[in-house]
């Protein structure tokens, strides 16, 4: 799938300011997509230094990108929502502290701190001078560290309210023009990267089974899944995108794939009370 060159696939450009593409089809010297391109499909994915507060996303080369994709929107709209929903500096400090680079830290050091501790408690027991404690309490902070680590993934997979709500205002324009956007982070070496990933998605069958699942007055279940489907859709990109959703069952509406579409991604999320992840921080 497209999102597998995540890792391997970002290009130092303008100081790690890059764009990438999943797929071109070259015609008569310019950018020719596909008519039909399927649900699910990265369309582009602008990156930037987050260890740099100086750096942005190239805005003026993904304006082009997009209007090669036939998107026309006002420029100036989107390249202020987008500033407004990551670009900020208090948004770009919360997304450091919780990239994988700043997670790997906390844990290594957690790790370490708690078999400091476990040691030095152990030592004060008569059985602590023998090697086999010192295994035991190697094995106990490994166990411990992991049970952590789990617990920071399963709250990645949750809807992030500083980050991924924070993109349903660009979400509310894109989706009208077939493309929902999402944002992750990436480790280049010493760099954290961020990403932003432009995502074909058309949204007309999702719309019409959710409005169809929804209980509620008949004039309203069409604008209330239309709201459901921009709240939803960036932390839908970022699980799609990094491999994190889980297995779809029929019915789907992304064609040849193993994972839910956006409408059963809400579904399974809100609306199934057995099986929600709303909502994490």
């Amino acid at each position: 799938m497209a999102h597998k060159s995540q890792a391997g696939g970002i290009e130092k450009n303008r100081s790690l300011s890059s764009i990438l593409y999943c797929k071109s089809d070259l015609k008569e010297g310019s950018m020719q997509w596909a008519k039909e391109r399927p649900n699910g499909q990265v369309l582009m994915v602008l990156s930037m230094d987050n260890n740099c507060s100086a750096t942005s996303f190239d805005m003026e080369l993904c304006a082009q990108k997009l209007k090669s994709l036939g998107v026309q929107v006002a420029e100036d709209q989107w390249r202020r929502l987008i500033q407004d929903a990551v670009l900020k500096p208090e948004v770009r400090r919360y997304m450091f502290y919780n990239s994988r680079a700043f997670q790997i830290a906390i844990a290594v050091v957690f790790y370490m701190s708690l078999w400091t501790n476990i040691y030095s408690t152990v030592q004060l027991c008569s059985f602590g001078r023998y090697w086999e404690a010192s295994v035991l309490v190697t094995l106990a902070a490994v166990a411990v560290t992991v049970v952590v680590i789990l617990v920071i993934d399963c709250r990645q997979r949750k809807i992030n309210v500083n980050t991924d709500v924070r993109l349903a205002a660009v979400n509310e324009i894109f989706i009208k023009h077939g493309l929902i956007v999402g944002i992750t982070d990436a480790l280049d070496g010493p760099h954290n990267i961020l990403q932003l990933w432009f995502v074909h998605f058309s949204p007309e069958r999702c719309l019409q089974s959710l409005a169809a699942h929804i209980t509620d007055l008949q004039r309203t279940r069409e604008v209330m899944a239309q709201q459901l489907l921009v709240i939803f859709s960036g932390c839908y990109v970022r699980l799609l995108v990094t491999g994190r959703l889980p297995r779809a069952v029929a019915g789907g509406h992304l064609e040849h794939s193993s994972v839910p579409c956006l409408c059963q991604f809400v579904k399974t999320t809100v609306l199934n009370t057995h099986r929600s992840w709303f909502m994490g921080r």
